[in-house]
């Protein structure tokens, strides 16, 4: 899509229209199968830990009623907005992921060569390598955006929004004011033309990604799998060898904690390498519980926070 192409209209529609299969579009947050396997994700802890109905009720929905509906009204209307953003500013986001093929493109070039414009590859090595290099250099992006934003204090009044709920829900996770949520999508834009743009000038040709259902085959799985637990009370750690590599719920839920010992840990979406790599890892206890939201303190000395160091507990 170009400037030209573009009718705003149009893009408003199709914004309206991806609402409608909000459950249905396996490119939707909320596609059923997601919803499904953490319910299911749900069940098999509460039987594991032997816990009554009364007891996962609370551990999944620790307030009222009354509580939980006004949380959980603006969240679904934060996530209404923001999801119109990849829609009524396509262009931008184009224009990012083309600079990002480019900037590839030209720093690979000298030891691959320019990729052949018309040479077209359905190589499975290399759509596979077409999907998991731009699904990691975009994790990489929104580690950094993320991290940005809790250390500097004009942003971290933006991103304390995200962390202001005591409850935490898989609607938080697009609990962000739309200016952030820019942030986020363009330089993620960036980095998966960047991604991109590795693979088409390692191959010297146009790849296409793996996908499932016409989406990136990781992105599906990881939504599947994790993505509903990360902003819930649901207790789920890994190994810690996995740990390592991959960001479990329980590590995402000590983000979100009150306590200033954790509020600057954790800072990745999916791989858990960025934070062990640039120092913001902690593993928590498997004991380990926390009381989620933003004390006055804590926002007041976040964004003045020295650098991070490695923090691991067994």
């Amino acid at each position: 899509m170009i400037w030209p192409d573009y009718d705003p209209l149009t893009a408003a529609w199709n914004w309206l229209h991806s609402l409608a299969g909000l459950l249905t579009e396996p490119a939707s947050p909320f596609w059923w199968p997601t919803l499904i396997v953490a319910l299911l994700a749900f069940g098999v802890i509460g039987l594991a830990t032997r816990a009554s109905l009364r007891e996962m009720r609370a551990q999944a929905v620790p307030v009222g009623a009354h509580a939980f509906l006004r949380q959980a009204s603006q969240d679904f209307g934060l996530f209404v907005v923001n999801s119109a953003l990849p829609f009524l500013l396509a262009p931008l986001f184009f224009l990012l992921s083309a600079s990002g093929v480019t900037v590839a493109t030209l720093l690979l070039a000298p030891i691959f060569g320019f990729p052949q414009a018309s040479a077209r590859l359905d190589h499975p090595l290399a759509m596979a390598c077409a999907a998991l290099i731009p699904f990691v250099t975009t994790d990489f992006s929104l580690y950094w955006t993320h991290r940005i934003f809790h250390r500097y204090e004009l942003l971290w009044r933006a991103h304390r929004l995200h962390h202001e709920p005591p409850v935490l829900t898989p609607l938080t996770a697009f609990r962000f004011w739309p200016q952030e949520q820019i942030v986020h999508i363009g330089c993620g834009a960036f980095m998966n033309g960047f991604g991109l743009g590795i693979v088409a000038t390692a191959f010297a040709a146009r790849v296409d990604p793996l996908t499932l259902l016409g989406v990136n085959a990781f992105s599906v799985v990881w939504n599947v799998a994790f993505s509903h637990l990360r902003h819930s009370h649901v207790v789920l750690p890994f190994p810690r060898w996995l740990s390592m590599i991959l960001v479990s719920p329980h590590m995402h839920q000590a983000h979100h904690s009150a306590d200033a010992a954790q509020h600057d840990k954790n800072f990745a979406t999916v791989f858990a390498l960025w934070d062990w790599m640039f120092g913001t890892l902690y593993l928590p206890r498997r004991d380990e519980r926390f009381r989620f939201g933003v004390d006055d303190h804590v926002a007041e000395t976040t964004p003045q926070a020295a650098p991070a160091t490695p923090h691991a507990r067994p």
